[in-house]
């Protein structure tokens, strides 16, 4: 596997909203850097199944998510 092959640019943002009280929306854009292709999420859950899919279509299954 070629070093950096799996990039991802994370962009994230609250949203206001009309409400203070309200809890705020955080919302991100991730970046398939590889790809170009580009996706909005609303919570990390969908941000890890992006990427997970990503990893999966190249065969990386054996895998897991740590801090290094």
């Amino acid at each position: 596997m070629t070093a950096w092959r799996h990039r991802f640019l994370v962009d994230v943002w609250v949203e206001p909203r009309e409400v203070d009280t309200l809890p705020a929306l955080i919302r991100a854009r991730v970046r398939d850097l590889a790809t170009g292709e580009e996706y909005y999420v609303g919570s990390f859950a969908e941000l890890e199944r992006i990427v997970d899919a990503r990893l999966d279509a190249d065969g990386l299954v054996h895998r897991r998510w740590e801090r290094p």
